[in-house]
């Protein structure tokens, strides 16, 4: 007695924790959006935050490579001194005496305008040129003030040119198209793993829901069981034994199923964060568990994934960056050499009290006039400069950084390498990996078919009475073991799936090479 009323117990306490997790279920069942595989992939892929901040890194390096392309085009700088006011005491010296003093002033306005147009061969044409007007004073005695304005013109051309020494011009530029390549390469498996994470939170998902529904229909077929049960025991027909057995594994069967709820509340949140979704929202997943197999060359997919995987080629472009800066290193202990040369035109206006100079309340325009005048007239200003830098001693510091350099080289080659080999085998594992799926989920879709059919027949011969309820309940227990049997591996086979067109950048189900989308969009 004191058993059944412990048993019936039990049942009370699993028709609360059913009767909790069914209010929960009809609270979930209105969501606010069903959506399928690959309408999360499309939402992930606007709101993920690794997308988005790679997204600013890409932009970072297209404009940092914008900037690199404008070094070869012409630019211009303008500066003004409008104005710059300068005044100072200056000593005047006196024969056989001390010093005196006098205080100088001077009031400029001036602009200076180059024109630059950087050369491929890494020099610079520069188009220069300046006018001042200077206004300057000079108190000679107590009642005697110096006055002068001065006005000049220039105009010239100057150029400058590194010899024997690297185009820093042009490794700057390839700088920058390696790091934009790079970060494009980033952005494109960052786009492939978002896809996949979110297809593996949306089967996750999508097993949690699924096995919500297993619980549900092992709940109704435990009730079944436990009627009939009910019934024949009533009847006389089976012992209590058998109907209290009945009864506790109904109570089993309500329990499982409020923990399969709460684990589908707990994959549902992760699900909304993977794809970047307010957590407030409510949501489902859509799917056909269609198994459909397709045929896998290992040959066409090692190759086409070698070919395109972009972290090979990210390697690459390390060890590129690294032979750049092992040239740079070297090249600060090389000859090298300098040549410029300059050509210019300067005219002179001077107004003031001195009697050969113009008169000082001469207008600015008049001084402009002189000026460029003058600018014609005079001799013109020409010079060339070679310059040569011969490094003799430094200790053997720069070759010592050559080394160090040498060794990252050498390091970026090892890492290629060894990428090279990484991407083969994940290849070869991820091929492996469907295909055994494959097999998994067509061996299990016959086995869970079997258990269907055995239980069907084992709850018929339990109404006749030929089989006992232990019996009908480790029928009942193998076909939810295969259920879920089935749903993992029909997952892991998706999940493998996708896995594969991320590691070789191919989709052998329609034999579609993804770089061709790519380049689509």
């Amino acid at each position: 007695m004191n058993r059944v009323r412990l048993l019936t117990l039990i049942f009370a306490i699993g028709a609360c924790l059913y009767g909790k997790s069914f209010s929960q279920s009809a609270s979930s069942d209105t969501v606010a959006r069903i959506l399928t595989l690959q309408q999360a992939i499309d939402y992930a892929l606007q709101r993920s935050y690794n997308v988005k901040f790679l997204g600013l890194s890409l932009e970072s390096s297209r404009q940092n490579l914008i900037a690199r392309k404008g070094n070869f085009k012409t630019n211009a700088q303008l500066r003004l001194d409008s104005p710059r006011l300068d005044k100072q005491l200056l000593p005047i010296e006196v024969a056989n005496g001390l010093p005196s003093y006098t205080t100088r002033g001077t009031l400029r306005f001036s602009g200076t305008l180059d024109i630059n147009q950087p050369l491929p061969t890494n020099g610079i044409f520069t188009l220069s040129s300046q006018l001042y007007q200077e206004n300057g004073s000079t108190l000679l005695t107590e009642n005697k003030e110096l006055k002068r304005k001065d006005f000049l013109t220039s105009i010239g051309l100057r150029l400058s040119q590194p010899l024997f020494t690297i185009n820093t011009l042009k490794l700057g530029y390839e700088e920058a198209n390696l790091d934009y390549e790079r970060a494009s390469g980033q952005i494109r498996r960052t786009e492939l793993d978002v896809i996949y994470n979110v297809t593996q939170a949306f089967y996750d998902f999508y097993r949690a829901t699924r096995g919500l529904e297993i619980a549900r229909e092992d709940v109704k077929q435990q009730e079944e069981a436990y009627n009939l049960a009910s019934k024949k025991y009533t009847a006389g027909l089976i012992p209590e034994v058998e109907a209290l057995q009945t009864e506790v594994d109904l109570a089993q069967s309500r329990n499982r199923l409020l923990t399969a709820e709460r684990t589908l509340y707990r994959q549902e949140d992760f699900f909304k964060q993977t794809i970047g979704m307010p957590l407030s929202e409510k949501i489902a997943v859509q799917t056909q568990m269609e198994f459909k197999p397709f045929a896998i060359d290992l040959d066409k997919a090692i190759a086409h994934g070698m070919a395109n995987r972009s972290e090979i080629r990210e390697q690459a472009i390390e060890r590129r960056l690294r032979e750049i800066e092992l040239k740079r290193t070297d090249a600060r202990s090389e000859f090298k050499a300098d040549l410029s040369a300059y050509y210019d035109l300067t005219g002179l206006s001077i107004a003031g009290n001195d009697p050969n100079a113009l008169p000082y309340d001469t207008s600015t325009r008049e001084l402009l006039r002189y000026s460029w005048n003058n600018l014609k007239d005079s001799p013109k200003n020409r010079g060339v400069i070679f310059s040569v830098t011969m490094p003799l001693w430094d200790s053997g510091v720069n070759g010592a950084e050559v080394a160090s350099a040498k060794a990252r080289l050498d390091q970026a080659a090892l890492t290629l390498e060894n990428e090279r080999i990484t991407v083969e085998r994940e290849i070869k594992d991820v091929v492996g990996r469907v295909r055994e799926a494959e097999s998994r989920v067509g061996v299990l879709e016959k086995s869970q078919k079997l258990a269907e059919r055995s239980y069907e027949i084992s709850l018929a011969r339990f109404d006749n009475g030929d089989v006992t309820a232990q019996t009908l309940a480790l029928d009942r227990d193998r076909l939810n073991q295969a259920r879920s049997a089935y749903l993992d591996a029909y997952i892991d086979y998706q999940t493998a799936v996708a896995d594969l067109k991320r590691k070789t950048l191919y989709d052998f189900e329609n034999n579609r090479s993804l770089m061709e989308e790519e380049k689509e969009k």
